[in-house]
């Protein structure tokens, strides 16, 4: 193996409750296909999946220790296998993986793995940072709240804030690992649905205590102006990032002629209220009475096996794989023969999974399913009447479950990208997302959400940081999956856009940095 080896910028991609490493494949084909020319590091990928399906119910310290370990054997194997040097680390956590890369990165600034390794991006699309709550004033909101934080595991009471040690709280400590770690990033991004998101509210995924698009066909969306088309899957589209200082409340003279908040290549299923009137009959009729019981008895089941497991379980010891790793990968003594056997037969895993990781009938993937469509009839039969119909009948982007992930997505271009483009547009961009001041939506008291002081701590602490706030709006029934086009580029082209300019302001930086390194 050569002295010289190259360094290497490693992306650590970490999935959320339910799921499964293939959930980030599109993230990751964006930034394999948008970053090697920004950049003289080798950019690299590691999807954890040793926390995949039921596993998430585990909670964010032990399933966080899996993680440190397995991105370790990963750092070894890229210097044994590969001749290259881990010098630079992101972290792109989806939904509770968000909070999970949080837990990571506090466990790494412990460790001073920082001090070896530099922390780039922390970009987090639709996490519940402020944790889980609802609302609203009716009988299913109650019962949410009451029980959410047993059904779960112990991610479900840390997610509500229930939990003893209220992790979510700590984590927002300026005092404490996590938060310290994370302050040393150069970047901090997040993406957060306006709507059709009923897993993880506005609210929390954007870090504010307002929640202005309830009334929502009362709201005229604006977007970014200037984003470029993109052609994707033979669908032309454009990202959808909001401009939040032009979105504003209907006027009366918008009532006359506003004809809602209508998108590009919305799906048939979508265009008619037919469609949705059928859609919520069905789950009356078959999810209630029969899936939900299934479903919630199985989450049950699993949430006390969880408990049981935890106690049980020894967490792997990372301090002691860290200094194997900076002993090996930073300093002359050879790799540790089972971390050399454990890399590699985790790689195999990974690889394994890449390929075959369907489990279509998987009980937690149900489980998702249908939290989902019932709190999407729950929405549609609770909410005011309104005046104007604002679209949302129903369906996922193109294909109502279109569980299956084509297996030759990987042979598919992602699409016509005119990235030098995209990257010139987003820079110009930037100020507008970050002008919260400007924003009418949040100056109207009505949309100010009664947030106990916990949360109010969190969203304090946490908007500390420099972020790059980036609110998305897709018309699809689940935004919540659109939002990182989990189900693969083809069936979310407007979600895949919308990652793809995300790459532009990690492009952008990284040109930012070769250039000043070039000139130093």
């Amino acid at each position: 193996m050569s002295d010289t080896a190259k360094p290497a910028h490693l992306f650590v991609l970490i999935h959320g409750l339910w799921g499964t490493a293939s959930h980030m494949e599109t993230i990751e084909r964006f930034i394999k296909d948008a970053l090697p020319d920004a950049t003289e590091d080798a950019i690299v990928t590691i999807k954890p999946s040793c926390f995949r399906f039921w596993k998430t119910y585990d909670g964010l310290e032990l399933n966080s220790k899996k993680i440190v370990a397995e991105i370790f054997y990963e750092i070894e194997s890229l210097k044994e296998k590969n001749n290259l040097n881990v010098t630079k680390i992101s972290f792109v956590g989806y939904s509770l993986g968000g909070l999970l890369s949080r837990y990571v990165i506090g466990l790494l600034n412990e460790l001073k793995f920082f001090d070896k390794i530099k922390p780039v991006f922390f970009t987090t699309f639709a996490t519940p940072h402020v944790g889980i709550q609802f609302f609203n004033d009716n009988l299913f909101d109650f019962i949410a709240n009451r029980f959410g934080p047993y059904l779960f595991g112990k991610s479900g009471g840390q997610l509500f804030i229930s939990d003893y040690d209220k992790v979510l709280v700590a984590m927002a400590d300026p005092d404490q690992k996590f938060l310290m770690g994370l302050k040393k990033f150069e970047k901090h991004i997040l993406l957060a649905n306006i709507r059709n998101d009923r897993t993880v509210a506005f609210f929390t995924s954007y870090i504010t205590n307002y929640s202005p698009f309830e009334d929502f066909d009362q709201i005229k969306i604006a977007y970014l102006e200037g984003l470029p088309e993109v052609k994707i899957a033979n669908k032309v589209v454009t990202p959808k990032f909001v401009d939040l200082t032009k979105t504003d409340r209907l006027s009366i003279e918008d009532k006359r002629v506003f004809v809602g908040n209508i998108q590009e290549e919305t799906p048939f299923v979508r265009r008619y209220k037919w469609t949705k009137i059928l859609i919520i009959v069905l789950l009356a009729s078959f999810i209630v009475p029969f899936w939900i019981p299934l479903v919630f008895c199985t989450s049950t089941i699993v949430s006390i096996y969880s408990f049981i497991k935890i106690k049980v379980i020894k967490a792997p010891v990372i301090s002691e794989h860290w200094k194997r790793v900076t002993n090996f990968v930073y300093g002359h003594s050879p790799i540790d023969p089972e971390d050399r056997k454990t890399g590699m037969e985790r790689r195999e895993a990974r690889r394994t999974l890449d390929r075959h990781e369907s489990f279509r009938g998987d009980t937690s993937n149900m489980a998702e399913q249908t939290v989902d469509r019932v709190l999407y009839a729950e929405e549609q039969l609770m909410r005011k009447t309104s005046r104007t119909d604002d679209g949302n009948y129903g369906s996922t982007d193109e294909t109502e479950e279109n569980d299956c992930r084509e297996e030759e997505e990987e042979r598919v271009p992602i699409g016509e990208v005119d990235r030098e483009l995209n990257d010139v547009v987003v820079a110009a961009r930037i100020p507008v997302l970050k002008d919260y001041k400007s924003f009418p939506l949040f100056q109207d008291p009505r949309f100010k959400l009664p947030l106990n002081k916990e949360r109010l701590y969190i969203v304090e602490n946490l908007n500390q940081l420099d972020w790059i706030k980036i609110p998305v709006f897709l018309d699809v029934w689940n935004a919540h999956d659109g939002i990182v086009a989990r189900r693969g580029i083809n069936t979310n082209p407007k979600g895949a856009s919308t990652i793809g300019l995300w790459t532009s302001i990690l492009r952008n930086h990284m040109k930012s940095e070769a250039k000043n390194g070039s000139s130093a």
